[in-house]
């Protein structure tokens, strides 16, 4: 290297030092620091909220109110005649070419928002001239005058692409959906035709600059436009498919799939075509979902399920309200195929989001609602066997769904639990409704003690909750007088006893841990509880009104008391510590009704009886401790 190359060398290397220095960093930093994510788009600094509303907001008040201004001129010199009507549309024409020319000029020139608005003003200039020629001039027929509104809304697509303007093309959109209305067509196939056209535009134009307000717009301009197409016709299914598939690839999937049923039904309404049609859209809408949106975006799932799943019970909804005698075994089809759609789509699913989680807890409710009503009409003696069935689903979907979706499958066990729940007292009476709730709760306590889910186990106690309040609420009084049942031998010990041995049929299952002695002790509570009751009964049997209190407060005592005494004996014998704790723990409480109670209230008669039986049992119960301490 010569020495003037050295020179400029060192020279360069001192002017990139002093642009590293500024800079704040050095090249060997520069060149090995991680290559930070490349946007796609380069972000543009916000602007300030002074300028925001100059540019954008003001200039499109400005707009609305120039438009505003020309429709009113138009009906000022409409009633002055001060131009001829061909002239007062040519001057409408002129203003839209001047507007979109100097829209046009400010786009290019840099000031873009204030060009897009002038090109929103030239378009709505359009509209109006157009609008006026046929319908305040008849200057033009009613289908030239369609054409070229036309050609105004196809304009407006153009400029909104050209200029990236999502106002022009809501602009153009409004326009294009609220010409048929302007001109009162009233072919409804072309209407309908029409609207799917401006449909498709919409969604492809939202589809290629990413925005959502046109495909909002569509959706609502077509239901605008439908309902304004007359008296719904066969034919009108075919549309409805149409549009039911464009939506398919859209954000707005579940509002189609909302829509769709309920249209179907009012077509072929009272009839049951419209249901099937409206089940058939319901099971393509959670096709399309698993199968091709999945892939799309999986976020979209749960939105689309919800979509199928509202549409059709509303489908169902409008369709009853039409059908004013359903044939009830048509309609349990329908209904109960739209009901398996959803547990049947769950275990298409590794992950339930919140929306597919509330779909499959509502589904069931639905379908037992609806089927419910209709069997009250006609087999009432089935809405048990129903609940039933529905609870069964749900329990093997539980199951199906354990190893892969534990949400799923414990918000399906509990479905299940509920409606096992349910079926008693729509099946069954009295009583019966108790014991029920009882083998039911054991057999929940069961299932959660062998998959180890605490959550099962609380809806248990759950359940045995119920079981005790109607024991208390009810059962206890199911006989107003003791002449009405034999000790022991009747439906109401009947009832506590089976709730007994239920408590203590999931403490065994449950084995060890709080629940567990809960459940137990609880279980020997509701025994207890009902030997009382019997106890009292028997009191009013033998005895004369004037000593039935004496009597009754004696025997509850007494048989408490031995009740304690077989705890501990059979905890002594099978070396249960929490049984003789039990059995210990209910001689404490005799001996503090024996001696704050008893002692001073009974008579004399009942007093010593009371003490001596206590007496003799508090014996048995002290030599049964000894003799297990000295073994």
């Amino acid at each position: 290297m010569t020495p003037e190359e050295q020179e400029r060398f060192d020279t360069l290397e001192k002017r990139v030092a002093e642009l590293e220095r500024r800079l704040g960093g050095t090249a060997f930093e520069a060149r090995t620091a991680k290559p930070a994510v490349v946007a796609a788009k380069p972000a543009t600094p916000r602007r300030p909220l002074e300028t925001r509303v100059g540019v954008n907001w003001i200039s499109r008040i400005a707009v609305v109110t120039v438009v505003l201004a020309l429709a009113f001129f138009f009906e000022y010199a409409f009633e002055n005649r001060w131009i001829t009507e061909r002239g007062r549309v040519l001057l409408g024409l002129a203003f839209a070419a001047s507007a979109l020319a100097a829209g046009e000029r400010f786009w290019r020139a840099g000031q873009r928002a204030y060009g897009q608005s002038l090109a929103a003003a030239g378009i709505s200039f359009l509209y109006l001239s157009f609008w006026a020629a046929f319908a305040l001039y008849r200057l033009v027929p009613e289908s030239a005058a369609f054409g070229l509104m036309a050609l105004a809304t196809g304009a407006a697509g153009y400029l909104a692409l050209r200029y990236d303007s999502q106002a022009v093309a809501l602009l153009g959109m409004a326009g294009g959906f609220a010409t048929p209305l302007l001109l009162q067509n009233g072919a409804a196939w072309f209407v309908l035709g029409y609207a799917l056209l401006l449909d498709g535009g919409a969604v492809w134009v939202a589809r290629v600059r990413a925005w959502r307000w046109p495909e909002v717009l569509a959706a609502a301009g077509t239901a605008v436009l439908y309902a304004n197409a007359g008296a719904p016709r066969p034919f009108f299914a075919i549309f409805i498919a149409a549009w039911f598939a464009l939506f398919a690839w859209t954000h707005l999937f579940p509002a189609a799939e909302f829509l769709a049923g309920t249209a179907l039904v009012l077509i072929w309404a009272p009839g049951a075509t419209g249901l099937a049609a409206a089940l058939f859209f319901a099971a393509a809408g959670v096709f399309v979902a698993l199968q091709y949106r999945s892939a799309w975006d999986p976020e979209f799932v749960g939105g689309d399920l919800a979509g199928s799943f509202g549409g059709f019970w509303l489908a169902y909804l409008v369709w009853l309200e039409h059908a004013a005698a359903p044939a009830l075994f048509p309609t349990l089809l329908l209904i109960g195929a739209g009901f398996l759609l959803f547990p049947a789509a769950s275990l298409r699913r590794t992950r339930l989001g919140p929306l597919e989680l509330l779909v499959l807890a509502l589904d069931g409710g639905f379908f037992f609602g609806a089927a419910y009503d209709l069997l009250y009409h006609g087999y009432p003696e089935f809405e048990g066997l129903l609940a039933v069935a529905v609870a069964v689903v749900y329990a093997v979907l539980a199951r199906l769904l354990r190893d892969r979706e534990r949400r799923g499958s414990l918000l399906a066990a509990g479905a299940a639990c509920v409606l096992l729940v349910l079926a008693a007292p729509v099946q069954l009476v009295g009583y019966r409704i108790t014991m029920a709730w009882a083998i039911e709760a054991a057999a929940v306590a069961w299932i959660g003690s062998r998959l180890s889910e605490r959550r099962a186990v609380a809806a248990a106690f759950a359940v045995f909750a119920l079981v005790i309040v109607r024991l208390a609420a009810l059962d206890s009084h199911m006989y107003r007088s003791a002449a009405q049942y034999e000790v022991v031998a009747n439906a109401r010990f009947l009832t506590f006893a089976v709730a007994a041995a239920a408590l203590w049929a999931a403490a065994w299952w449950m084995r060890t841990g709080r629940a567990a002695q809960v459940a137990y002790v609880a279980g020997h509570a509701v025994m207890l509880w009902g030997l009382g009751l019997e106890a009292v009964g028997w009191a009013a049997r033998v005895s004369a009104p004037a000593d039935f209190r004496s009597v009754a407060s004696t025997a509850i005592s007494v048989l408490a008391a031995g009740y304690a005494v077989l705890l501990v004996a059979g905890g002594a014998a099978w070396r249960q510590a929490d049984t003789r704790l039990l059995g210990t723990g209910l001689i404490g409480l005799v001996v503090l009704k024996l001696y704050l109670y008893d002692v001073w209230l009974l008579p004399p008669f009942y007093r010593m009886a009371a003490f001596a039986i206590l007496g003799v049992l508090l014996l048995v119960v002290s030599y049964v401790y000894s003799r297990r301490a000295r073994a």
